[in-house]
């Protein structure tokens, strides 16, 4: 089967019952497979085969279940259509609550707040009640009615019938002229019913839009136009007309419209919105731009390597999104108690009202009459069980952790791995490139007494300069550091696994291992202690002799990263154990964990890229739940083998694919903020499911009444506190997800 991968928009879904009607509406389709519908992003995502089914033929299934669906293409007139939208619901919840006052004021006024009374009063309560009901509340109705033709339910078929059931009891009791003593009227609250969910559904919308707000931050990060330069005259063109090769113009104070590689200029360049990197990096020829950041300083002229799709920035927001769409394993034991939830909560609430008619209302509320007490009881009941708390729990939590995660740098590919990185226990880390640098320095040097540093570095230098081997680029980096003018080498003879030699200002310079040096006569014995000192801490040392005399040694090594021993201190005042795993000899690995404050038997040495997966799995059967960092191609077994994958940003591309997270920038402090960010995250989540869950358990039994009999307290006969009751709930959840926005992973 050829499959296509599809993601589109999908609107009108009210609740998390919503989603499932979509999803069942799509999985039976023929050629449908991997369908994920989100009611926190409104969006549907899944695979197809175009020979089997066509995207329209899916956007029908979507319509005849009820909804619309709109291809991502569309995103524009889908805004200015949601916007409309979003406009008339806060007309329409403005409307309703000034109605409900003037209905509360008109139904109590007589009474509670002395106002005179008049004929005809309660058919105008009826009348005003009733634009409410069928005007304000039209979309509940429909969503009702939309959902019984397919034979299921949602939160609008409970928001209908508890409305309902009091507005035409009300009518019925109006029009018979019945006993209001006996019958008290509900109209005041069928109208704030409908009010309630509707402001308590207006914070849901609001609280969706700000947790995505992550998104649509980075979605405003790339400029809509670029300067490009085209046969030597700079043309101002829409970003969808860069290609890749084009010379891109930016001047101080623009964002870099495109990747791409710097070939002029040198600037300093703010990457936070990318990497999360407060201190601005300076770039210069040959370094690497990313779309979306800012240039601070100087002008600078690129080649265009990435655009579009292919940038990365559309890569960290691919990422999130496709995070944001899956769903977490929590969520599967909410799916299955909200799948049955709507249709029990109706069932019970039938039993509710029967028992009360048939048992109780005569002996608990004498004064009204069984038919008015068993209605209330039962409308309350159906009110307070909306499960829109229970279906936002997770998604919003997760939306939230997700997108402040990739504003900070960390991308964490989806909802499981998020849980997962919550629960590690042991962190394993690979040593070179991950604790180190991966980068060969000059660790130490020294001249003997006969030669000055500076011009045993120039000389030294000079004759490295040609060779791409490792060891070599540190002496000549150091050199450079030094400010040390270049110069050339002649006679240039390379010992491949021993040294090289060459000539500079007619002086023979040999640099190499030290019998390689020795077998031309040399003695080094003066540098001996030095030796011992760099053998001890892992380091290499190399030689070198100046005209057949010892000129000095330098030692070589890989340096710990500047962001490892904090990290790994940190990793353990969480609790967790740390384990360093390497293909390294064991001196030199040891040699680094003294450097970082590792325990010596955290060190796991000499160890094959394959045996590091077998590691990993060893630790996993012992009933620990492992993290893995690394970033080299031999890590990607390791990674995949880990219950989470972690991988830095700026590895290869083998190791990013495995991971489960990625760290956008080479800074292993993010580590801890990703365990940190995704224990807040499912502590989040475990709240918000707490709450959504004890305030039903709870709030069921006193709006059904079930506890007067025992000496408890109902609703006081009032199906519109049972509705503020449940907006309530879902603020709770909106607030208390919203509150991820503001994670600091240092508090």
């Amino acid at each position: 089967m050829l499959a296509l991968d599809a993601t589109f928009d999908v609107r009108g879904m009210r609740c998390d019952n919503c989603a499932r009607s979509v999803t069942k509406a799509l999985d039976a389709l023929d050629g449908v497979s991997q369908v994920r519908v989100s009611y926190a992003l409104e969006e549907a995502r899944l695979a197809f085969d175009p020979a089997q089914v066509s995207l329209e033929s899916i956007f029908g299934a979507v319509k005849s279940a009820g909804y619309e669906a709109y291809r991502q293409s569309e995103q524009d007139a889908l805004a200015e259509r949601e916007e409309h939208n979003a406009s008339v619901r806060r007309n329409r919840m403005r409307l309703g609550i000034g109605l409900s006052l003037l209905i509360m004021a008109l139904t109590m006024g007589p009474g509670m707040l002395g106002l005179p009374d008049f004929t005809g009063r309660m058919w105008i309560v009826f009348g005003l009640a009733g634009v409410v009901q069928f005007y304000v509340g039209s979309e509940f109705h429909v969503g009702a009615w939309h959902a019984a033709r397919r034979g299921t339910t949602n939160m609008d078929t409970l928001v209908s019938l508890g409305s309902s059931v009091a507005f035409f009891y009300s009518l019925v009791v109006l029009a018979l002229d019945l006993d209001p003593t006996l019958f008290p009227v509900y109209f005041e609250s069928a109208a704030m019913i409908i009010t309630l969910v509707m402001v308590g559904k207006f914070l849901e919308a609001r609280g969706r839009r700000d947790a995505g707000g992550a998104i649509r931050a980075l979605l405003a990060q790339q400029p809509d136009r670029a300067r490009v330069e085209r046969d030597g005259v700079a043309l101002l063109v829409e970003i969808q007309e860069v290609q890749v090769g084009d010379l891109v113009l930016v001047h101080p104070g623009e964002k870099i419209p495109v990747d791409g590689r710097v070939e002029s200029g040198e600037s300093r360049i703010d990457e936070a919105m990318l990497t999360g990197e407060s201190r601005a990096v300076t770039k210069r020829a040959g370094d690497q731009v990313f779309a979306g950041t800012v240039n601070q300083h100087g002008a600078l002229r690129f080649v265009a390597v990435a655009v579009g799709e292919a940038t990365a920035l559309a890569g960290i927001i691919r990422l999130v999104r496709d995070a944001q769409a899956t769903r977490a394993p929590i969520q599967s034991t909410v799916d299955r108690v909200a799948g049955v939830f709507v249709p029990s909560m109706i069932l019970l609430s039938i039993a509710v009202g029967l028992l009360w008619w048939g048992f109780w209302a005569e002996v608990y509320f004498p004064d009204l009459h069984p038919i008015a007490t068993s209605l209330m009881f039962a409308a309350s009941t159906l009110l307070i069980s909306c499960p829109c708390a229970m279906g936002l729990a997770t998604p919003l939590a997760l939306i939230a952790g997700t997108g402040v995660g990739a504003q900070r740098g960390l991308l964490i590919k989806s909802a499981s791995a998020l849980e997962a990185t919550g629960s590690v226990e042991t962190v394993v880390f690979d040593k070179t490139g991950t604790l180190t640098l991966g980068q060969h320095r000059i660790v130490s040097a020294v001249a003997s007494p006969a030669f000055d540093e500076a011009e045993l570095f120039r000389l030294a230098a000079a004759v490295e300069r040609q060779s791409e081997h490792p060891l070599a680029r540190a002496i000549v980096d150091r050199a450079d550091e030094m400010g040390l003018p270049p110069c050339e080498a002649e006679g240039i003879q390379a010992t491949p696994g021993r040294g090289v030699l060459g000539f500079v200002d007619g002086r023979e310079v040999r640099i190499g291992n030290r019998l390689w040096i020795e077998e031309f006569g040399v003695d080094l014995r003066c540098f001996e202690a030095d030796a011992q000192n760099a053998a001890a801490s892992g380091h290499s040392s190399i030689f070198v002799s100046i005209d057949n005399e010892p000129a000095g040694l330098f030692a070589i090594g890989d340096v710990p990263d500047p962001t490892a021993k904090g990290t790994l201190a940190r990793l353990a005042s969480l609790g967790l154990s740390v384990t360093m795993l390497t293909g390294d000899e064991a001196a030199s690995a040891q040699a680094i964990a003294r450097k970082l404050d590792l325990p010596s038997d955290s060190v796991v040495a000499g160890v094959l890229p394959g045996e590091k997966a077998s590691f990993i799995e060893g630790l996993r059967s012992q009933g620990q739940r492992v993290a893995m960092v690394g970033d080299g191609i031999n890590d990607a077994p390791a990674l995949a083998t880990a219950d989470v994958g972690i991988a830095i940003g700026s590895g290869t591309d083998v190791a990013i694919e495995a991971a489960d997270v990625v760290l956008v920038r080479h800074d292993l402090s993010a580590v801890a903020d990703a365990i940190v960010l995704s224990r807040r995250t499912l502590r989040t989540i475990h709240q918000n499911l707490f709450w959504a869950f004890g305030y039903n358990l709870a709030a069921v039994p006193l709006a059904a009444g079930l506890l007067v009999p025992w000496g408890g307290i109902g609703w006081r006969l009032d199906p519109s506190i049972a509705a503020m009751a449940m907006a309530l709930s879902s603020l709770f959840v909106v607030t208390n997800s919203a509150r991820l926005r503001r994670f600091d992973p240092r508090n």
